[in-house]
Order: C-alpha cells, then structure tokens, then sequence
C-alpha cells in the first residue's frame, strides 16, 4: 500500500475519529468516515499494551496492511483500524476476513438507527469511554 493511501497525520486521525462511525470485532476496531476523494485511506493503531515491543507492533501493522489491500474496494473513506489482543496472534487471512465483514458492517448499519457519529457500535457506554469516545 503506497503511503498516499495512509493516513499520517494527527489532525487526519482526529477527523476520521470524530466524524466515523465505528464497528468492533473479535480482533480489530474500525473507524469509517467519507472523505471525499474517491479513494480510500487507511490508518492503523496497534497499542503499547497489545505489543510492548516496537518490532511486534510494526509486525501487526505490517500484516494489517496486507489485510487492507486484500480488503479491495475502493469508496472513498477513511478507515482507521485499531488491532485489539487476537490480532497480534492472527493471521493475514483471519484479519482479511475479520477486515472485509466489518466494513461490510459499517456500510449497512454504521450510523443509521440514530446513533451518533463516533459511537462504537456494539460497544457499552463504558466500553465506549474507555476507546475514548462519548
């Protein structure tokens, strides 16, 4: 994935965070947003707390990556993908799969049923304060 389709910047992250609607799986959060573009772009979060080590955590990413290029479509959005503790033993395929039915997810339901923008859908209130939504 060539780094025009990654989101990189802080205030890149904030907007997709505050205006996306999130869905939650088993392995991994995404955050969807349109952005306009005609063109995806892809940002990816693996905590401190799921990989103490950098070296584990570029290893997450890296294979989250391949997962979004296996995901296809392209719809113009802004996807943040947040590893949660099975990503880190998962593999590309499982992540692929896991990637492809929540942005599935996100496409019917995310936001309809009069949630607001950034709530997590599935998520209770306190799990949705400790993503650090509200």
């Amino acid at each position: 994935m060539d780094r025009s389709r990654r989101l990189r910047k802080g205030p890149e992250f904030d907007m997709a965070y505050q205006k996306g609607t999130a869905v939650r799986g088993p392995l991994l959060v995404v955050r969807v947003s349109p952005n306009g573009l005609g063109r995806d772009r892809w940002g990816f979060a693996v905590g401190r707390r799921l990989a103490p080590l950098a070296h584990d955590r570029n290893r997450v990413r890296r294979r989250l990556r391949e997962a979004a290029r296996q995901a296809g479509e392209e719809e113009g959005r802004d996807i943040i993908v947040v590893a949660r503790e099975g990503a880190k033993a998962a593999s590309v395929a499982e992540l692929a799969e896991e990637l492809r039915r929540l942005l599935r997810r996100a496409a019917k339901g995310g936001g309809a049923g009069g949630r607001r923008p950034g709530a997590v859908e599935g998520a209770s209130g306190e799990e949705q304060r400790q993503e650090g939504v509200r």
